[in-house]
Order: structure tokens, then sequence, then C-alpha cells
């Protein structure tokens, strides 16, 4: 898990000063409050960000706390509310359109998301990957001057005929592309293909310098048969 610190400083070098690890009470409180042995990978993660991971995974609808997952398995997994998959343990909760995060605990640890107490859709192939990716895509476009994001409701699957077609046009994936996000690069253009289950594509472009990227999206847009329009940010 240090890798990723290690990673993400490169981007924003004072990121470790704005996550807070968990104590090793409150893991072992978490792992006996789960039933379950905890991933070495999310051990890890807790110890190094368990009260804070400067909201790279967190946002303003979705909890990683510690605390919070503990509270979650005392007040609504223990009294039968909700479940938690047998093959998972909690990572995050108190969403709003995404109730639980579940981390698988047997490798490679796959993230997914869910409403309803089961692993509705993919999030992640694992909790580094997770991490990575999204550093990558909160900063590396903010290293370019030029970025442009565009999107489609259509929620139909799009993100394999996406990537096929990046990979075509020579991007180099990231190694955390995984198989609902691809991050990839190729001279001096970042391009980050996104979808999550039940959700429309979303891509986002940047460029180190003005050139028109029409003929780049339409081509994806059209390996994909989506109709990606602009949209803000």
């Amino acid at each position: 898990m240090r890798s990723f610190i290690e990673y993400a400083s490169r981007f924003d070098p004072a990121i470790s000063s704005r996550i807070r690890g968990a104590t090793q009470d409150e893991i072992r409180k978490l792992e006996s409050v789960s039933g379950h042995p905890l991933p070495s990978d999310y051990r890890d993660f807790l110890a190094l960000m368990g009260h804070g991971d400067d909201r790279i995974i967190s946002n303003d609808e979705l909890s990683t706390d510690v605390s919070d997952v503990i509270s979650f398995y005392e007040e609504v997994v223990a009294t039968g509310e909700e479940s938690v998959p047998d093959d998972c343990v909690l990572l995050g909760v108190d969403g709003v359109i995404v109730e639980q995060v579940y981390l698988e605990r047997q490798p490679p640890g796959r993230v997914f998301f869910s409403s309803d107490g089961q692993k509705d859709g993919l999030w992640a192939g694992s909790l580094e990957k997770l991490l990575c990716k999204h550093a990558y895509m909160r900063y590396r476009p903010r290293q370019l001057r030029y970025s442009d994001a565009y999107a489609t409701a259509n929620p139909k699957p799009a993100v394999d005929a996406a990537r096929a077609e990046a990979l075509r046009m020579v991007f180099v994936p990231q190694w955390f592309s995984d198989a609902i996000t691809f991050c990839g690069e190729r001279s001096g253009i970042v391009l980050i293909i996104n979808q999550l289950e039940y959700q429309g594509l979303l891509m986002r472009v940047a460029t180190s310098r003005p050139e028109p990227l029409d003929t780049l999206v339409q081509r994806i847009a059209e390996a994909a048969a989506v109709d990606l329009k602009s949209i803000p940010g």
C-alpha cells in the first residue's frame, strides 16, 4: 500500500500529510465484527488511511472511515437489516446511490459496489488498482493544459469496444486499467474511459497542446456504438 502513496506523491507530494491511519486496536475490532480475517491489502489501507483517504475513494456520499464501517457492522449487519456477501468484507458505507462497497477477501481482491447487499457491479480489479486509478483520474489530466470530458446516458455496455479502439489507436494502457476503466497515453494525450454497471460510458481526453480531438472522440464513439456528448468538467 505504501507503493500507492509513493505513486500518488508523484502527482501531489503533500498527500501523505492529508491521510490518517487507524490504530491496530481499531483494525482488530473491525476484523472481529466482520467475522473474517481482513485481506492484507485492506489492513495496510486501514493502517495508512483508515481515518482519512484524502477522498481518493470516499466522497460526500461514501465513507471508508474505519469507525463508520465498524458501526455499520454493529448496528446494521448484526441486526439483520443488511448483509455482506460471505466472500467479502465492507470497504465503504452510507452512500446514497452506492450504499455499500465490498472488497473480496480472496486475491486479487476485486472491489464491488452495492445497493442491496449483493455484489451489483465491479468497481475495480483490486483495492490497489482502485486507489491508483482514482489518483490518476484526479491528477493526471490536471498536468496537461487542455482537458475535455464526454459522456452518454445510454447504459449499454460499451467499455470493451471503446478500450479495443483505444488500443488500435496505440494508446498505451496504465497497469491499473481494468475491466471497467481504461487509462492510457499516447504522444502527449491522456485518455480515460470508464463505465460502471448500469451507467453510461464516460470519457476524458487531456492534451498538452491545442489540437482537434473530434476525430479521436468520434472514432471511439463509433466503435462503442454510443453518442458521446461534451459535458462540463
